[in-house]
């Protein structure tokens, strides 16, 4: 039944949320590790401990768990008004990714220019991919249950987060070029080009145009809807379904591609 799939949904998404804690300490201990050159196995407590509080990427991690601890007990209670909330504490857990990788390598006030303007970057990547998902579940929804879900809601919801969709692919290109350009010197982009770290940054850039692209596509149907008065069809629904669905999956590729970026040096 819609109640008892609404209600695994709900489960599902409480299970993420408690191992997000979880996998965050897990990476903070395989990143330790891999500083240390040692194996998860051989790390001592003295060592982890030296690590976390004597470091900004420790310090960073501090918060960004108790972020997710606090966003995930929120989640439990499954109270409407505590969404929200839980919502912003995912938002200052994002903002702490900031404080590694190629962001933390810059020192001083550059450094927290550079740190702040990637922390930006990852609250609208992480918008523009959270309202794919979510846009994404709702016309699912109204595809497979029109009576319950009207399509014609979802749609003209979708018209009208075109201009903060918009605002937020701008904010992402902005503080993305900015990035880079603290990172190597947007002058330097011929030379960058010609390592590894530069073809990542081309695919990578690559599928965010594409993503761009599935966006565009998708608030002109979610327009046409609106403008027009025109009731979506079963197959206007499955049109929106896969465009989402591919846009999602780029989205899902970019992720993949960053996490060698920040692996890579911008030197070759």
């Amino acid at each position: 039944s819609a109640v008892a799939t609404d209600a695994g949904r709900g489960l599902a998404v409480i299970a993420c949320a408690l191992l997000a804690p979880i996998a965050s300490a897990t990476l903070m201990l395989v990143s330790i590790g891999a500083m240390m050159g040692q194996s998860l196995s051989t790390l001592d407590w003295v060592s982890v401990e030296a690590m976390v509080l004597s470091t900004d990427m420790g310090w960073a991690f501090i918060a960004r768990f108790a972020m997710l601890s606090l966003a995930s007990a929120l989640l439990v209670t499954r109270a409407q008004r505590a969404l929200p909330t839980a919502a912003l504490f995912y938002g200052l857990a994002l903002l702490t990714l900031a404080w590694s990788g190629h962001a933390a390598a810059t020192e001083g006030i550059p450094g927290l220019l550079h740190r702040l303007n990637d922390g930006l970057h990852l609250l609208a990547a992480g918008l523009w991919m959270g309202a794919i998902g979510w846009f994404l579940h709702l016309v699912i929804a109204a595809h497979r249950n029109p009576d319950e879900i009207a399509p014609e809601p979802v749609l003209d919801a979708m018209h009208r987060f075109a201009p903060l969709g918009i605002a937020l692919v701008t904010a992402v290109t902005a503080t993305g070029l900015f990035n880079s350009h603290l990172i190597f010197g947007l002058g330097n982009s011929v030379q960058v080009l010609n390592t590894e770290y530069g073809l990542l940054l081309a695919a990578k850039t690559f599928l965010v145009v594409l993503m761009v692209l599935f966006a565009a596509r998708n608030a002109l149907i979610g327009r046409q809807s609106a403008r027009h008065d025109i009731n979506p069809t079963a197959a206007t629904l499955a049109t929106l379904r896969a465009s989402l669905a591919g846009e999602l999956l780029l989205a899902a590729g970019v992720l993949a591609i960053v996490a060698f970026v920040g692996l890579a040096s911008p030197m070759g």
